[in-house]
């Protein structure tokens, strides 16, 4: 099957399409859902992610559909294994003085990530062959990546903590988040082997 390329009329298609299910994820969650898919050393098969996206639906789409979310998929894992990968979020702040901060696109990317991310992230974390600094690498590359997934009150607290306002500490996190972005499926692959958990063959994981 020819992947298409994803286009702004594939998002648009999708976004409607994703509205009109109880349940589903937005496109926003769905995008850091399927990156968390794609770094994850158990890959999982269409119609797996397309059941946590869209639930209840048995995988049954509309062709058109399908083929939308296909290309997205291929567009986010050909960023993720040979272009580099750019976050689809942006973080929304204006005003004179910086005071409106608007993180509702990043909280959904997070809250997707941590969805795919989560139980392969708990079973990485349990195995006894890692080294402190891989245990600490990967807690903190997970933390950066969801941090926008915490309790808007969480993150208040966070600040003060640290004397920050909410928009420098946004900031801050928003841009160490592009940067584990961009190496995170490296990581997971150095430390998936050094688990033990998983062995690295040519053709991917097995």
């Amino acid at each position: 099957m020819q992947i298409p390329e994803f286009t702004q009329q594939h998002g648009q298609q999708l976004s409607a399409y994703l509205a009109s299910h109880d349940g589903a994820m937005t496109l926003v969650q769905s995008k850091g859902y399927l990156f968390a898919v794609i770094c994850s050393p158990e890959p999982l098969d269409v119609h797996q992610w397309l059941e946590q996206i869209v639930p209840n639906t048995n995988g049954q789409l509309e062709e058109q559909v399908l083929f939308a979310f296909m290309a997205l998929y291929h567009q986010i894992s050909e960023q993720v294994y040979e272009t580099g990968f750019k976050l689809p979020v942006s973080l929304q702040v204006s005003g004179e003085d910086d005071s409106y901060l608007d993180l509702h696109e990043c909280q959904q990317w997070c809250e997707g990530f941590v969805q795919g991310a989560q139980s392969y992230i708990d079973k990485l974390l349990q195995a006894d062959t890692l080294t402190a600094d891989l245990i600490e690498a990967l807690q903190t590359a997970y933390a950066s990546l969801g941090f926008f997934a915490l309790e808007p009150e969480l993150i208040s607290t966070i600040a003060q903590q640290n004397q920050l306002s909410e928009v420098q500490l946004s900031q801050q996190q928003f841009a160490v988040m592009g940067d584990f972005a961009l190496g995170f499926a490296e990581l997971i692959e150095i430390i998936a082997v050094q688990s033990g958990l998983y062995a690295e063959e040519d053709d991917g994981w097995s």
